[in-house]
């Protein structure tokens, strides 16, 4: 597969490039939910369901009103480029600016949320260094708008003064698509689909032959824990499709809001495959990423600890050349993998036999659960610390965690119930393997996130809090 071109380079901006508006439909697309919210109130509503004509004109004021509220917001919003960052001023009461620079930029992705897509439009979504997710959005465009800013943003972000109008991007060959039967599938497997499937199933059934219809409410929940991952995995990551850039590997997935995501090389810090019982017997497993400068920075309430999804549902083969793609020459299966003993059954008579720790030259590997396995790969450039943790069950039984640190993310990487002198040793033994990696990284330029420490600035700990023999 041939890269694209790099885009033409211009001379050096010395003045501020002026920006412009957004899209004049940008109130209509961020507050047709108000409208709709609205009327479906409106509806509830038995004395104007009654009197059609004043809830009309209710309506109508709502939207009336919505309208020259969103034209004002519109209006007084304004963006602009210039020499060193976005700018973007906003509010007609209260004024706000926000300064993106450019430097602190770390990715850049083009969302289309469905109604924006209804009518061509797109928004930037920047990961910025420090900044939650609210602050790098800009929105909205037309598409190729927005392909052609974030091209020029990513210029600008590499120390390159761009031309203003770029060639958009073309979308580069697929690596592989997870099949919408897989994901179906696979979400009707998991854990919390089948507890609430059996739940709401068991509530039915008893509601039904008790004839105590007051138990019914009980089962909306249960309901909401089909629906709702359903809703997420099957709709959200439809026609997921994996490709691979010159920027990196992307991401691009939604049946109606269609979300991309780019991985740069150099930003995972830590990798997180998880296998639940079923699956396993399937021979599927889901890849998770922690990206610097994407946990920790959710908004809407998405979950803090959520990183990147490399592979929503994937067979093993597909998970080993993933893996090959973000971590050239790795070989999960190639790493020998040290066991707990076995006085660790008297801890977890059935779980201890699922713990395992491993180590190459470049990762160190941990793995736990038998209901839902987690395996988490940590490279060693990137361990921000390691601490020994002991609870005093695992005092008597002369037992130790340790725990390796990486950035906020889903990678928890923590060689549960290791024998005490094995656990000190594999303590200092991993901070000598990370500062030794650091000063290797060192010779190779790269993007820093504020929240990684120093190439100098690795630390390893032993702490003895409250017992944590109760994880599981």
């Amino acid at each position: 597969m041939t890269e694209p071109s790099a885009p033409p380079e211009a001379p050096p901006i010395t003045e501020p490039v002026m920006g412009a508006r957004l899209h004049p439909l940008t109130p209509f697309v961020k507050g047709w939910g108000y409208f709709v919210v609205a009327a479906f109130a409106m509806a509830n509503n038995e004395g104007l369901r009654s009197n059609l004509k004043i809830a009309g004109l209710g309506l109508a004021g709502v939207l009336v009103g919505g309208i020259l509220l969103g034209a004002l917001s519109w209006w007084f919003t304004k963006w602009q480029l210039t020499v060193d960052a976005v700018r973007v001023d906003s509010g007609f009461l209260f004024r706000r600016t926000r300064i993106i620079r450019f430097d602190r930029i770390q990715t850049i992705d083009v969302a289309q949320p469905f109604v924006a897509r209804l009518f061509g439009m797109a928004e930037l979504r920047m990961d910025v260094a420090g900044g939650g997710k609210s602050d790098g959005r800009l929105s909205y465009f037309t598409y190729d708008e927005a392909q052609r800013l974030r091209a020029t943003l990513l210029l600008r972000a590499k120390g390159k003064h761009a031309v203003q109008h770029q060639a958009p991007d073309v979308e580069p060959e697929p690596l592989l698509v997870v099949p919408t039967s897989r994901l179906l599938g696979a979400t009707l497997l998991s854990s919390t689909v089948l507890a609430s499937a059996g739940g709401l199933v068991a509530l039915i059934v008893s509601t039904t032959v008790l004839e105590a219809h007051t138990g019914l409410f009980a089962g909306l929940p249960l309901l909401l824990g089909v629906v709702q991952p359903i809703w997420k995995q099957v709709v959200g990551n439809h026609g997921f499709t994996l490709s691979e850039t010159h920027e990196g590997l992307r991401t691009k997935r939604g049946l109606f809001d269609v979300q991309r995501q780019t991985v740069p090389p150099g930003r995972v810090q830590g990798l997180l495959i998880t296998e639940p019982l079923i699956w396993r017997l399937l021979g599927w497993s889901r890849v998770d990423l922690d990206i610097a400068g994407v946990a920790g920075s959710k908004a809407d309430g998405e979950d803090e600890n959520e990183g990147a999804q490399l592979l929503p549902v994937g067979e093993r083969q597909e998970v080993a050349g993933v893996l090959a793609r973000v971590l050239p020459g790795f070989d999960l299966s190639a790493i020998e993998m040290h066991q707990a003993p076995e006085r660790v059954k008297w801890l977890r008579p059935v779980g201890w036999r699922y713990l395992a720790y491993g180590v190459d030259d470049n990762v160190l590997v941990t793995t736990r659960g038998w209901v839902s396995r987690r395996t988490s790969i940590v490279l060693h450039h990137k361990t921000q610390s390691v601490r020994l943790q002991q609870g005093p069950l695992q005092r008597r039984l002369g037992l130790a965690n340790v725990h390796v640190d990486t950035p906020e993310g889903p990678t928890d990487a923590i060689a549960l119930h290791r024998d005490q002198a094995e656990a000190a040793a594999l303590v200092e033994a991993q901070a000598n393997r990370a500062r030794e990696a650091r000063r290797t990284a060192e010779s190779v330029p790269a993007q820093t996130h504020p929240n990684e420490p120093s190439p100098d600035g690795f630390n390893s700990s032993a702490a003895s809090p409250a017992d944590d023999n109760s994880a599981r």
